[in-house]
């Protein structure tokens, strides 16, 4: 593939704690609902059987419905591709690590010799929503690529304690073990603060505070620098080490699972009960937008948000986040000078 940007991005999965597909009602419910609407708004008078029908719909459903209604923000945890001049970065293995995994494996074979078949596997910590589509991704099983994991020691040996063959839980959890996995035999630990280079790109890393650790990384290449900080909870408003390690940088990658209401037990979460989250390892959305603007970045994306959220609350949730964005700009003094957005499978930027 080409690259002219500095880092190309796309996400396969930006959702917390656990994995959250649509139900049957509810994509029914979504097609009831755009139906609805365009016969509300006249829309499909026009529509006639024949060539061209389809990307007439497709036309009009993308003009005249909002995205949460046309489509889903998607339901799988955490998972990142980024591509740099020289290197492939993955962030995380979430559920979102198969479906990329069956796209990369298919890419690498459309560019048949010319393909490069490496990567890089930049895990955070060692909880089940960021880990646990490991033996199911596909190049793994494949001599022919090459993958090194990088994360922190307890991440890696967590994983060592499920997938090496000689290990007392091997096949307890998953039958595949490492052994099957030939394009996965190079395990690089590495400490918070560490700071290296991979090809073009230098790495920094930053420890978060998160019921058994978390680690946030940030990337530098050809001027530009994305800093992806997941599972933190915020102590300070804004986080002065999450701004200091963040500062300038073109996009920030945090999460924010919860309102600041939900945050205290003041609301409860898609219709739920209101109890507090206190002590979870994850921020509210407003923390997230202090640090983002004190930090001064460019554009701010808000991952990991709560599976019990339907399409229709994340779009809420999105509308209450420019709200945010617009009030902490005022009150600074400035305006336009970060985007944010809560990011959906399948979202794709460049940057540089």
């Amino acid at each position: 593939m080409s690259q002219s940007a500095a880092f190309k991005i796309r996400y396969w999965g930006a959702t917390g704690t656990f994995s959250d597909p649509l139900l049957p009602h509810e994509v029914t419910g979504k097609i009831v609902d755009a139906i609805g609407r365009l016969i509300e708004k006249n829309q499909l008078q026009d529509l006639r059987s024949g060539p061209g029908l389809e990307s007439a719909i497709q036309a009009l459903v993308e003009r005249e419905l909002p995205f949460h209604m046309r489509s889903t923000y998607g339901g799988n945890t955490t998972c990142l591709e980024v591509e740099t001049a020289g290197e492939l970065f993955i962030f995380d293995c979430g559920s979102g690590f198969r479906e990329l995994g069956i796209d990369l494996e298919s890419r690498w074979r459309a560019q048949g010799e010319t393909a490069r078949r490496e990567a890089h596997v930049m895990l955070t910590h060692s909880h089940m929503d960021h880990t646990f589509a490991t033996p199911f991704f596909l190049p793994y099983y494949n001599p022919a690529n090459v993958f090194t994991m990088w994360g922190p020691q307890g991440v890696i040996d967590s994983l060592e304690a499920v997938l090496n063959p000689k290990s007392a839980m091997s096949h307890i959890y998953f039958p595949p073990t490492y052994d099957e996995m030939k394009a996965l035999n190079d395990f690089r630990p590495i400490a918070a603060g560490s700071d290296f280079v991979l090809g073009n790109t230098r790495i920094t890393t930053y420890a978060l505070n998160h019921p058994g650790g978390s680690m946030a990384y940030r990337l530098e290449t050809a001027g530009h620098s994305l800093v992806f900080a997941t599972d933190h909870e915020q102590l300070q408003v804004p986080d002065e080490g999450l701004v200091a390690f963040a500062r300038g940088c073109d996009l920030l990658y945090t999460e924010g699972q919860y309102t600041q209401a939900e945050y205290e037990g003041r609301a409860g979460i898609g219709g739920g009960n209101g109890f507090s989250r206190r002590g979870w390892g994850h921020s509210p959305i407003e923390s997230c937008v202090a640090t983002a603007l004190a930090a001064g970045v460019a554009r701010l994306h808000v991952g990991h948000r709560d599976p019990c959220r339907s399409d229709a609350q994340i779009a809420e949730m999105d509308v209450y986040l420019q709200k945010l964005l617009q009030e902490g700009e005022s009150n600074l003094g400035r305006a336009g000078g970060c985007q944010a957005l809560i990011p959906h499978e399948g979202l794709e930027l460049h940057i540089g």
